[in-house]
């Protein structure tokens, strides 16, 4: 299923024209290479990866021509993403939505999966595929005047077999200003039903606990995400926010709303980031090793990325997936 879908992509994507210039082009940039692929995208140009871009809004995917991997590493593992485009279509998928993230929705989960997570400095784990494809509906042929791309999101629980879908628009204006919208459905599901299970408290002691075997315990949470986003890009600044709402069919998550502001500067081979996200949720946050009730929570980015001449963007992170922790990207266009 996963490769028959990504073989549609890639074929439509070999099928389209190669008419729109590249913001090289158009802004007649001395310094141009992979460093600057980000700012083709039509928003999102001041994050730092194809999934923090691409599954926040489809029609964010970059088109400019070629093929891309991606790899975001930490604790040992790797979040990988594929990106292609044509210059009027583009297609991305990844092993890992970025729930849970700086740069993504607040994730939905239970109180103690969370402090699980928290103890252990563990990224969100979800058995969960996603797919992504936008195009050009006008514009992209020309560096001033109106733009617009369309896109489209797939999202497959794997253990569920289920799929939920989503769609998202960008207009932008003279390639320099740029808002968006962009929904999508997805779930939530754990499955205790006869199984052990460690139970954190509020000082972090675990305890080991089993569950007797009830379908009750097998619960599907499906919730909705809308986002918006604005962006300005210039040749060596570009800037985005991004805000979230997620709402869910049970209560007791309460809703969830996410502010998001990101400033990138693209020095030569060089893109320099700082952002903050402000975020109002039902989560607690883990402290001086408590967890705390705090409805509003605030964080810090840094990032630093370096592109080599063979076609290599390398890059460090500070807190991409919210615990103050290292992870190194790793991304190759050719």
């Amino acid at each position: 299923m996963k490769i028959f879908l990504l073989l549609i992509f890639t074929f439509i994507t070999s099928c389209a024209s190669n008419s729109r210039p590249s913001i090289c082009e158009i802004l007649k940039l001395k310094y141009c290479n992979n460093s600057k692929r980000s700012l083709n995208r039509s928003a999102g140009a001041s994050l730092p990866s194809v999934n923090s871009a691409a599954f926040n809004n489809p029609a964010a995917i970059s088109l400019s021509k070629g093929l891309g991997i991606e790899s975001i590493h930490y604790n040992g593992k790797a979040q990988l993403g594929i990106i292609t485009g044509t210059g009027r279509i583009g297609a991305a998928i990844s092993n890992f939505p970025n729930d849970g993230t700086f740069f993504g929705n607040t994730a939905l989960e239970t109180t103690n999966e969370f402090r699980k997570r928290a103890i252990n400095y563990q990224r969100l784990e979800q058995d969960k595929f996603i797919l992504a494809g936008a195009f050009n509906a006008f514009g992209g042929d020309k560096s001033k005047g109106l733009q617009a791309d369309i896109g489209i999101i797939y999202r497959r629980h794997t253990e569920l077999e289920k799929d939920y879908y989503g769609g998202g628009l960008i207009i932008s204006y003279n390639k320099f200003i740029s808002i968006g919208t962009s929904f999508y459905d997805d779930v939530h599901y754990v499955n205790l039903s006869g199984k052990k299970d460690t139970i954190i408290d509020s000082s972090g002691n675990p305890t080991t606990t089993y569950y007797p075997t009830n379908p009750l315990l097998n619960v599907e949470t499906e919730y909705k995400v809308k986002s918006y986003v604005a962006g300005l890009k210039f040749s060596k600044i570009a800037l985005d926010y991004i805000n979230f709402i997620t709402v869910s069919n049970d209560k007791s998550f309460n809703d969830v709303e996410v502010d998001i502001y990101n400033l990138s500067y693209f020095y030569k081979t060089w893109i320099f980031s700082y952002g903050r996200r402000f975020e109002k949720s039902f989560k607690e946050i883990y402290k001086d090793e408590l967890f705390l009730t705090q409805e509003e929570k605030s964080d810090s980015f840094l990032g630093a990325q370096y592109a080599t001449s063979n076609g290599l963007l390398l890059g460090g992170f500070i807190n991409y997936y919210l615990f103050g922790e290292l992870s190194l990207g790793l991304t190759y266009f050719f």
